[in-house]
């Protein structure tokens, strides 16, 4: 069971929908979207499912549920429960009628009586009813004489029937069906639903066997470890999507259980049906075995498993260090990758080192829904280095909350809206508030959720490239990051506006102890001289890693600096009004070091275009540096100086 996961706009469903492409026809397969309005239950998905499996399949025989079928149909049955023979004969009577009809308009109307009955006494909820009705007739046709006796003789040997006959067997299950659906919610025992999960699977055990067999001139293009193309067999592929949303954790389950209850009793009887499922949201359940994507992986004595990105994760990953009889049907969480720059390029038609390819990279952080909303701007524009307009559409004032709207942010928090996200941008943003561990209290009452949010929803990774050091070092998204800060500063009104927002966060009880976490705020509030103070001071002070650590988290801020202004003239007025902020007894350090802030601080704004010009001037400032230090290890600095010619900022 492995689980593909990233937030929204990951590119889950392409990749679910690339798998159903190359499965075709030449691997039984079948799909269901969790993402509707209202939650399936685990008896809809599974008659659902069913339907798709017994699709015909190019030179295969037929698929038939019979165990599966035979139970649905029970569970429906209209027992009146005051007499053990009464409800046997009624039960006995319907599957004649149901199953030996030749004319398919009497079982349509059958079953739409039993449906509309088991509404009534609330064994079926309406959509439910709805989607047995469309699906249990095909169901019925395609069960046999010989296979309904199979199914009889399956439902009487279950434990839950007690070695009773199968009539006996189909009224307990009914019987069960009731009582579920008289429980309070939440608190059901789910006996229908497990017994029908293990007829679904028993079902899958049986045909799989007839539908595997190799077949010549099939279009697998699977490659033999021996690199010969021999006859083999493929598992069946059921293929969730959105199983973060209600109604697919308790599928998955419910299926997991399942499967666990047979392995138990026949461990040498696996069901061969993989289950390929993409989720944007971080299931808790999963933290026993797996550690949260957002959190550094883990280190012994840590038992948990880290999470890999899709290219990289391997089966060993899943089984490592545990013994055959622990090989549960445990999910495998795999994070999808985002677009790597050679992929945007492609994406683009144009080359990695294009300007727009880099913007576009950056912006996006290889978010590919956001891709396409800059390919959108990019075909209008031919954006000159430092451009920082051409992101923001002057004809629309609300595109950064239509954007958000997109990602749905806050879908999964019905009582914090949009606006509250925006408004809480300082506080998302913030590098030291994105781990999970942050330490200290948050002066915002919605903050806290909103950060769990954030992180949940999978915006926020530990990046590959370990943030040049620092430990603990998370980020989140850029294109969701900025889209925050920009909607932010699109909002006009005067008590909570960009500046207010940033200014409270200055003053939060996170920030006021902490330098660094303060000079974040006064860079995000234009006070550069300030900055540039704080690091002239401790330029000596620490060792110089430590001191770019903190340079690159502080020059990470965001501004809100005119858009129509290219990022090169802002860089020479706002070195001039540190000059004129503090004419007098300037250092060489402190020349250097307004040139790199101000430099640094523009350059890693990721929606304005790359301007090759700022790296050269950041690449200058860390050379400079070099040779004005007291330290004996120049090493970080020199280090430093490369990337900027390469624009790794």
């Amino acid at each position: 069971m492995a689980v593909l996961l990233g937030p929204v706009g990951s590119g889950k469903t392409t990749a679910l929908a690339a798998v159903a492409e190359d499965s075709r026809v030449g691997v039984v397969h079948a799909e269901f979207d969790f993402d509707r309005g209202q939650p399936p239950a685990v008896v809809e998905v599974l008659a659902d499912l069913a339907k798709q499996f017994s699709n015909d399949w190019k030179n295969r025989p037929s698929v038939h549920f019979n165990r599966f079928t035979l139970g649905l149909l029970a569970v429906q049955a209209d027992l009146n429960g005051l007499s053990a023979a009464q409800d046997k004969e009624t039960l006995r009577k319907l599957i004649d009628t149901v199953f030996h009809s030749r004319r398919a308009e009497r079982v349509v109307g059958v079953v739409n009586q039993l449906a509309a009955a088991a509404v009534a006494t609330n064994v079926l909820t309406s959509p439910m009813a709805d989607t047995i009705k469309l699906l249990l007739p095909p169901l019925v046709k395609s069960v046999s004489r010989h296979a309904l006796r199979d199914a009889m003789d399956w439902h009487r040997d279950i434990p839950q029937a007690t070695g009773a006959s199968w009539l006996d067997a189909l009224r307990t299950l009914n019987q069960l069906a009731r009582r579920e659906a008289e429980a309070p919610p939440g608190n059901q025992r789910l006996g229908m639903t497990v017994w029908l999960a293990s007829a679904f699977l028993a079902d899958i055990r049986e045909n799989h066997p007839r539908l595997a067999k190799p077949e010549p001139g099939s279009p697998c293009e699977c490659e033999h470890p021996d690199r010969i193309k021999v006859r083999h067999v493929h598992n069946w592929l059921l293929l969730l999507d959105n199983i973060g949303h209600p109604g697919g954790s308790e599928f998955l389950g419910q299926l997991a259980q399942a499967r666990e209850r047979h392995l138990r009793n026949n461990p040498d009887e696996h069901d061969a049906l993989v289950v390929i499922a993409a989720s944007g949201r971080w299931d808790e359940s999963w933290n026993a075995l797996w550690c949260p994507p957002w959190i550094a992986p883990p280190a012994p004595p840590d038992p948990r498993h880290r999470v890999r990105s899709c290219r990289a994760a391997r089966y060993r990953d899943w089984d490592r260090d545990r013994p055959p009889e622990e090989l549960r049907p445990w999910p495998f969480p795999v994070l999808l990758e985002p677009l790597s720059i050679d992929e945007t390029a492609r994406a683009l038609g144009t080359s990695e080192f294009d300007l727009g390819c880099r913007l576009a990279q950056q912006a996006t952080g290889g978010l590919p829904a956001a891709l396409t909303v800059i390919e959108s701007r990019l075909r209008d524009h031919s954006p000159a280095p430092g451009a920082r307009d051409v992101l923001w559409p002057v004809d629309r004032d609300d595109i950064w909350l239509r954007r958000l709207a997109q990602l749905r942010i806050h879908e999964h928090l019905g009582h914090i809206g949009i606006d509250e996200f925006i408004s809480a941008a300082p506080w998302a943003t913030a590098p030291w508030l994105i781990p999970s561990d942050a330490p200290g209290k948050v002066g915002r009452p919605n903050v806290p959720s909103i950060l769990t949010e954030l992180r949940a929803a999978l915006w926020v990774t530990v990046p590959a490239h370990g943030g040049g050091g620092t430990p603990n070092y998370t980020e989140l998204n850029p294109w969701l990051a900025r889209a925050l800060v920009s909607a932010l500063i699109a909002r006009s009104t005067s008590s909570d506006d960009y500046m207010t927002q940033f200014e409270a966060l200055l003053t939060d009880q996170t920030t006021q102890f902490d330098p660094v976490r303060q000079a974040y705020c006064q860079l995000a509030l234009g006070r550069v001289s300030d900055v540039v103070t704080f690091f002239e001071d401790s330029f000596d002070s620490v060792p110089h890693q430590e001191w770019l650590d903190r340079l690159r988290l502080v020059a990470g801020a965001p501004d809100n600096k005119p858009i129509d202004q290219h990022a090169g003239a802002l860089y020479h007025t706002l070195v001039d009004e540190d000059v004129k902020a503090k004419p007098d007894n300037r250092t060489d350090v402190r020349n250097v070091v307004t040139r790199l802030v101000c430099a640094l601080w523009l350059a890693r704004n990721p929606f304005a275009v790359p301007d090759p010009a700022l790296w050269h001037t950041i690449r200058d400032a860390y050379v400079d540096l070099r040779g004005k230090t007291l330290l004996s290890d120049t090493a970080p600095l020199t280090n430093a100086a490369t990337r900027a010619q390469q624009g790794q900022l």
